[in-house]
């Protein structure tokens, strides 16, 4: 992984973590409560952001990779590239995780494709854009 993979991460997770706070905690906080499953004691009463920080960082890095691997330099091929994984990656989580456990429900896993299509678009321009630096 080179410097500019490493920038386009670190940017990429930024994104995500925000974006995550803001699009799942403040827009579809009362949502998601109201379409959990019926497993009871699952959410920690405060989150640990380290743990959380440590994700958003791969998840920076893979798209930072697959993006750089796609060859997207800039912020529309970044955002179509991000999108399409962000959706991919929510339809793999979200639906083996309605299989196996009770935390969701089907309501909330294809909802959560479309809002995981949207954040990682962003986060998938932004690390097009850094991508793209320089050349």
């Amino acid at each position: 992984m080179n410097t500019k993979c490493l920038v386009a991460s670190v940017a990429g997770a930024v994104v995500l973590f925000v974006g995550g706070y803001v699009l799942y905690e403040l827009v579809l906080g009362g949502f998601l409560e109201a379409n959990m499953g019926t497993a009871t004691g699952v959410m920690k009463e405060s989150p640990d952001f380290l743990w959380i920080v440590v994700g958003q960082l791969a998840s920076g890095g893979v798209l930072a990779t697959v993006l750089g691997w796609k060859g997207a330099t800039d912020a529309a091929g970044g955002a179509r590239g991000g999108a399409l994984v962000g959706a991919l990656i929510a339809v793999a989580f979200g639906f083996m995780t309605l299989g196996t456990m009770n935390i969701s429900t089907l309501t909330w896993a294809i909802v959560d494709v479309v809002v995981a299509a949207v954040l990682w678009g962003a986060a998938g321009a932004v690390v097009g854009i850094m991508l793209g630096r320089g050349d």
